[in-house]
């Protein structure tokens, strides 16, 4: 399995920034969805969901809320595509081993988004991640009409 591109809407960058800048000291969680091709997963939508853990360290979703926004976007032709969620500030944008631990759930071709703040509040960091062949490699993406 061969490791892909992503490509951002500008408008689901912009929602996961927002959602950064808002609740900085708690991870946030959302879902992103789009379609995959043969070289690049495109994220068309997202969703910001509840982080029912409401910790700075770990999140949890609500599976019924998860399960009608996946069947709800797949009338759209969009399917569930990536997971985001935030580290708090000060920790790296990378997955921690419970990432990991949940990414060999959600292997390739899912993505982990992983975003955070800067020094600055208003610098907010994403790096896009997969587990390929139990490796964590990191997603090369661009951002469409930023």
């Amino acid at each position: 399995m061969q490791q892909k591109e992503a490509v951002l809407s500008g408008i689901v960058y912009n929602q996961i920034m927002r959602l950064l800048a808002k609740n900085p000291k708690i991870e946030v969680v959302g879902l992103c969805f789009g379609i995959r091709c043969h070289e690049k997963i495109e994220l068309k939508s997202f969703v910001s969901l509840v982080n029912l853990d409401n910790s700075s360290t770990s999140f949890s979703l609500d599976y019924e809320a998860m399960y009608q926004e996946i069947q709800c976007h797949e009338e759209r032709d969009e399917i569930l595509v990536g997971i985001f969620h935030s580290h708090p500030k000060g920790t790296k944008v990378y997955p921690s081993q419970k990432d990991l631990y949940y990414m060999r759930y959600w292997p390739h071709p899912y993505l982990w988004l992983i975003g955070g703040c800067g020094e600055e509040e208003t610098d907010s960091l994403l790096s896009i991640f997969s587990l390929l062949n139990e490796k964590i490699v990191e997603i090369p993406y661009s951002i469409l009409n930023a």
